[in-house]
């Protein structure tokens, strides 16, 4: 019996060498029997060994009689042979007893395996009399599995030698394990996992039901060892039967100290045993083991069923003896003296906020537990807000939303760096629960945009706080909420970034610098935000830290929607609902899903593309969360725009802007400034958007930023008369910095082309349509390709597009072709005269002199006649 290890049941991983051990003693021939012995602390998977040995045995063709030993049965000689015969038997008849009951079962000719589990509470007379039984009877194997028996016990002695001795699972077979029954678990939280079980295959399935089954509280995250589970637990605490209470009061101490040292642990012992007799008590008893100058548990799992069998009050005893020793680390020193604690105490809060190591687990817990020590409301709350960022970037969303609401309700708002974060975080949504967090996201503040641009700033009131520049992740909240009072900054520290990213020195700091690529949005820098992003992501996927990677990867998207890079914005999309799926965060699922429906609008596919938006906003209105709903808005808006409907387009973009909208947003309004520009001009409204186009400009003085120039200089030259618009669209692509923006540059060109075409400039209309189309096509933006080929048709490049199919035999021209099919599309003379820059009375033009050659009367009958 080999089996290979891959097809061993999931308990059994690791355990392949053990199995073809066993297989080799059951095929060894003899005439008498034999009994093999395995030997496993408990948890080691000694059952479910001799439960997949029982199994193969019998399937080839073994009778196979079960036995167990039990605990309560441990001291009444014979009693474990009740299991073979009808009554207990002893003394010499037991042997021949015990052979002849084994003899029935072999009379069949089929060899016998006797498999004994817990042979250590199998009681010693039946125990000797089933080992003479198994040797002397021919085909007969004892297979027995025990658990060793600690020092000092009167049965340490008795019994035969283990022939095998299962250990703990090795490092890839125990991650195995957990995956199984965990795939989920966190990766820092699965390490300490695998840490804290030591290989112990009945711990690592326990405690990963548990995490799986509910998230840890703080409580559990804060201890010293996780909580095993309640079955487990009883088990492991019955290694402490009959340990004395000072004794227990020194594991205690052990399983609190969490350390190593022995001197260390002998000192803070003499707090409950000045004789120091019950330190050597513990190792007599095998509980404690110092080897090589460290103290350990003498079973992995004893130091977690210490820790929770004891009440709170022992523990905080033990706390307390801890707290003024010389542990080595100051994070340990100071969670002994904020565990002890039981009022608030400002030197202890500050002590372990300072102290808590970047890769801990459980570092929302710590921030929480220093946050609660601290005598001031605002300090709480700050404090509130660091353990909810640690929650985030370790993707507890649960955490995140219970953390909000404490933040809440301590009216963090009075604190503006608290109130900004707490916006990162998400704030209360309007059905009175927490908004499914999304960091760096926040919704709008009171600002500039909501009262105009000489309404008072939330940061006025408030001195430049040079604190920020240390803390990307703040100063990212701060740019979100009020970019303009926060531009300088900010800049500086994208400077500072980029210059590091050259020199292959970014990030440094992977959980602080992801901030950075938030900061790049909010100040309108793609490039920075796309580069700076790719390099910080693996940093941040390989530990596990994926609630920031999930929101790094939504910056990066929206980077490369403004840079033009379908692809890039298609594959962030899928990459990011996978993980918002895995982490079953709904808002962050949304928000990827604004990106694919804006891609969707550049190609113009409108197939499924009203369902997802409307998808979008009926999970971002009720919750209150403008940024989605916004961005749902702006691809519907432009959809729109791209089918010829500027009427709905402008509908839809005027609410990006108008603070009575449900979908007011002043960053995304001002990215959606072009397009809404587009749909006033084309529906006749432009001079309703000239005072929104003043604000843009005012704003602009104090963020400048180059995309929004751009959209200002496009702006200006589309509203304008004469020949104005030529400074202004040549300012547009001319402003530095704007390169990258391969959508908006093209957009631009193509209404400068348009705009030179109509001024009979041709050759100059052709090279600037010539040049959107190229980058149209580069950016799969197949609608605005079609509409360059139009306007190249209109300005006399034959070499554009052929004719329409079924148009050249009617003796159409391009333009009348262009009309025609457009017109078989259903669109509207309007429709068509926006895709093709035209008026609506020369397309009604065009389509009289379409339907005199086609011989048709109406526009119904287009679709036959060409053929579409």
């Amino acid at each position: 019996m080999t089996p290979d290890d891959a097809a061993v049941p999931h308990p059994l991983f690791g355990r392949g060498a053990e199995l073809a051990a066993i297989g080799a003693f059951l095929e060894r021939p003899g005439e008498s029997g034999g009994v093999l012995t395995v030997h496993g602390e408990l948890g080691s998977g000694k059952s479910a060994l001799l439960q997949e040995v029982r199994r193969a045995a019998e399937a080839r063709g073994r009778t196979v009689v079960p036995l167990q030993g039990h605990r309560s049965e441990a001291g009444l000689p014979g009693a474990g042979l009740t299991q073979l015969l009808p009554v207990p038997a002893c003394g010499p008849d037991a042997r021949s007893v015990a052979a002849e009951a084994l003899g029935r079962h072999t009379r069949a000719g089929r060899p016998l395996l006797v498999v004994l589990d817990d042979a250590q509470w199998f009681d010693g007379p039946s125990l000797d009399a089933l080992l003479t039984a198994c040797r002397g009877t021919a085909g007969t194997a004892l297979l027995m599995a025990s658990r060793p028996v600690p020092r000092g016990d009167a049965r340490h002695a008795s019994g035969p030698a283990p022939d095998l001795v299962l250990g703990p699972l090795a490092g890839t077979e125990a991650e195995r394990l957990l995956r199984r029954y965990g795939p989920d678990v966190p990766p820092l939280l699965a390490r300490r996992v695998l840490r804290e079980t030591g290989g112990n295959p009945a711990g690592l399935v326990s405690i990963t039901e548990l995490l799986v089954s509910a998230a840890p509280p703080a409580e559990a995250l804060l201890a010293p060892r996780l909580p095993l589970g309640d079955a487990l637990h009883t088990r492991v605490t019955s290694l402490l039967a009959g340990v004395p209470e000072p004794v227990r009061d020194v594991l205690l101490l052990a399983a609190v100290a969490d350390t190593g040292r022995p001197e260390l642990l002998r000192e803070a012992a003499r707090a409950v045993d000045p004789t120091g007799r019950a330190m050597d008590a513990a190792e007599d008893r095998g509980l404690l083991l110092t080897e090589s100058g460290t103290v350990r548990f003498g079973h992995p799992l004893l130091h977690s069923a210490v820790y929770w069998e004891a009440s709170r009050a022992r523990r905080r005893r033990a706390q307390l003896a801890l707290a003024g020793r010389d542990e080595p680390g100051a994070y340990r020193r100071a969670l002994h003296r904020a565990l002890a604690s039981t009022a608030p105490d400002e030197a202890t809060a500050r002590e372990l906020e300072d102290s808590v190591p970047e890769d801990l687990p459980e570092a929302a817990a710590v921030h929480e537990l220093a946050a609660d020590l601290s005598p001031r409301s605002a300090d709480r709350a700050r404090g509130l807000v660091r353990a909810a960022w640690a929650a985030q970037v370790r993707d507890q969303t649960g955490e995140v939303r219970r953390l909000v609401a404490r933040i809440t309700a301590l009216s963090a708002g009075r604190c503006p760096e608290t109130a900004a974060a707490v916006a990162a975080l998400g704030a209360p949504g309007t059905a009175g629960e927490p908004a499914l967090p999304w960091p760096l996201f926040p919704p709008p503040a009171a600002g500039p945009a909501r009262g105009g641009p000489s309404a008072p700033r939330a940061s006025d009131a408030r001195p430049p706080d040079p604190l920020t520049d240390r803390c990307p992740a703040l100063l990212s909240a701060l740019c979100w909420t009020d970019r303009t009072a926060h531009a300088d900054r900010g800049r500086a520290l994208l400077v500072t970034a980029g210059a590091a990213l050259a020199r292959g020195r970014f990030p440094l700091e992977p959980l602080r610098d992801a901030a950075l690529v938030s900061v790049a949005m909010a100040l309108d820098d793609p490039l920075a935000a796309e580069r700076l992003g790719g390099a910080v992501l693996d940093s941040l996927t390989g530990p596990g830290y994926f609630g920031t990677a999930r929101a790094v990867l939504a910056h990066r998207q929206l980077a490369r929607l403004h840079l033009g890079d379908r692809e890039g914005v298609l594959r962030d999309g899928v990459t990011g609902e996978r993980w918002s799926r895995t982490a079953e965060d709904p808002h962050a699922t949304a928000v990827f899903r604004c990106g694919v429906a804006q891609v969707q609008a550049w190609e113009g596919t409108e197939e499924g593309h009203a369902a997802l938006t409307d998808g979008i906003l009926a999970f971002a209105l009720p919750r209150g969360l403008p940024l989605v709903a916004s961005r749902a808005r702006w691809a519907r808006g432009l959809m729109a725009l791209a089918h010829g409907r500027p009427e709905d387009a402008y509908e839809e973009l005027r609410m990006l802007s108008d603070p009575g909208g449900d979908a007011w947003h002043p960053v995304v309004a001002a990215w959606a400034l072009g397009d809404l520009v587009a749909a006033a001009v084309a529906s006749r409204r432009g001079d309703a958007i000239r005072d929104r186009v003043r604000w843009a400009a005012e704003v602009n003085r104090s963020l400048r930023s180059a995309p929004l120039e751009h959209l200002l200089a496009r702006s200006l030259a589309l509203l304008g008369e004469g020949d104005a618009p030529e400074k202004h669209f040549t300012r547009a692509l001319a402003v530095p910095g704007t390169g990258a923006l391969r959508y908006e540059r093209a957009r631009t060109r193509l209404a400068f082309g348009e705009w030179l075409r109509r001024r009979r400039r041709v050759l100059e209309a052709r090279d600037q349509l010539q040049r959107a189309r190229d980058a149209f096509a580069s950016a799969g933006a197949a609608v605005w390709v079609r509409r360059a080929d139009s306007e190249l048709l209109a300005a006399g490049d034959a070499t554009a597009r052929g004719p329409r199919r079924g148009a050249a035999g009617l003796g159409l021209t391009p333009r009348e072709a262009e009309v025609a099919w457009l017109a078989a599309q259903g669109l509207s003379n309007q429709g068509i005269g926006w895709q093709l820059g035209l008026t609506h009375r020369t397309v009604a033009s065009h389509l009289s002199r379409v339907f005199a050659k086609a011989g048709v009367t109406s526009r119904k009958q287009l679709p036959a006649v060409l053929g579409s």
